[in-house]
């Protein structure tokens, strides 16, 4: 019945003429969602691929260092800082982009999967800082796609994981000890990256020296429960300003009216005592339109600019009020209306989830907001010297 259907919904998109990089992406969306099983057999880490060398180029998406990386553009029109003038650093952690049934975790030396690594969240995500900060993004053993949507198989999504926070790590302490050099920082990421990166904040910030320089935390497109504040890392607040320092985002987009319950109950965050799910946790929401925790709704008019980069040889411009947004209440789910310009409603997920587009539909806000926190990072510093 899934084959049937697949080829349905194949025949549907290529009679709507939907070709090149857009079809292949809804089409490989179409086959991740309608045949994903997990991996057959036990996790077994000695199978697993070669652990990363980070002090190998090939093993970045993205690095200041690297000319012209995925990285490295912007919306028509707006202008990338220069990195070697750039104050501030951003570790990006990126979400999943390995399609597999039959292996737990990717190979970085997967053409395919570090080409949708590049080409979709490298232009689409971790771009959004280049306004303002150098870029580092490590490859990661990252987890199959196909881990997320099992039910059964709890134990070894949970060791899958455990092996690509791995790497995680040891690609943070790579850039802290041979490229940060005490510079202020931010932590970014999406999806399967942020569940690494709540980790991250409590491995490697929480208690520690560099808790000093984080300007801030965008924790973007996963479960972040209220608990983890005060579990996890509790000198690190949520933020619920524009100007606020040393806080966190997070928020995951779905359709007004949507029921984000399947997707936001199945997650599991690491704590101290073993992996929890978040079902019945209330959850962080910041609304990107205007920095707040409430539920008040942002109008489309506050909206600097939807962007993704598109298909033709030079970038789109953004796409300004594309939509407004609220935070529901206390389920971490931001509401959008759907967006009129078909371009950020192909990839949609089922049951209205925006998932895909977190980043792109509200890009020029993050892009100015990570500038503005920047800046208000080093004012409060040379304040108190």
């Amino acid at each position: 019945m899934g084959r049937v259907v697949l080829a349905v919904l194949l025949l549907i998109f290529a009679g709507l003429g939907i070709t090149g990089w857009i079809f292949r992406a809804e089409a490989m969306l179409v086959v991740a969602l309608i045949t994903a099983h997990a991996p057959d057999g036990t996790f077994d880490a000695a199978k697993a691929p070669p652990a990363p060398d980070y002090g190998q180029a090939a093993n970045w998406a993205a690095t200041p260092e690297t000319s012209s990386d995925p990285s490295d553009v912007a919306p028509l029109n707006v202008a990338l800082a220069d990195p070697a003038s750039a104050a501030v650093d951003v570790f990006f952690i990126h979400p999943t982009s390995f399609f597999s049934n039959t292996m737990w975790n990717a190979s970085l030396d997967d053409a395919e999967t570090n080409r949708r690594t590049d080409v979709g969240t490298m232009r689409n995500q971790a771009s959004v800082f280049n306004g303002c900060c150098r870029v580092y993004a490590p490859r990661f053993r990252q987890v199959t796609f196909s881990a997320f949507v099992t039910r059964d198989r709890a134990t070894e999504v949970r060791q899958a994981l455990d092996l690509a926070y791995g790497d995680v790590l040891a690609a943070f302490d790579f850039f802290i000890k041979n490229r940060n050099a005490g510079r202020p920082f931010i932590i970014a990421s999406h999806s399967q990256g942020s569940r690494h990166a709540i980790r991250l904040l409590k491995d490697r910030i929480e208690g520690s020296p560099l808790r000093q320089q984080m300007v801030a935390a965008y924790i973007i497109g996963a479960a972040v429960p209220e608990d983890a504040t005060k579990r996890l890392f509790p000198s690190i607040a949520v933020c619920n300003s524009a100007l606020e320092t040393g806080c966190l985002v997070a928020f995951a987009t779905f359709r007004e009216g949507a029921n984000s319950s399947a997707f936001q109950d199945r997650a599991e965050i690491a704590y101290p005592t073993g992996f929890e799910r978040t079902a019945g946790k209330p959850l962080i929401c910041v609304n990107p339109l205007d920095w707040k925790t409430g539920g008040a709704t942002a109008p489309a008019t506050a909206n600097l600019g939807a962007w993704g980069y598109g298909q033709g040889p030079k970038p789109r411009a953004a796409s300004p009020h594309v939509t407004g947004a609220r935070c529901g209440d206390g389920n971490g789910t931001l509401y959008i209306t759907d967006p009129e310009d078909i371009f950020f409603r192909r990839l949609v997920m089922p049951v209205g989830n925006y998932h895909n587009y977190d980043y792109q539909l509200f890009y020029m806000n993050i892009r100015s907001n990570a500038a503005q926190r920047a800046e208000a990072f080093f004012s409060r510093n040379n304040s108190q010297q």
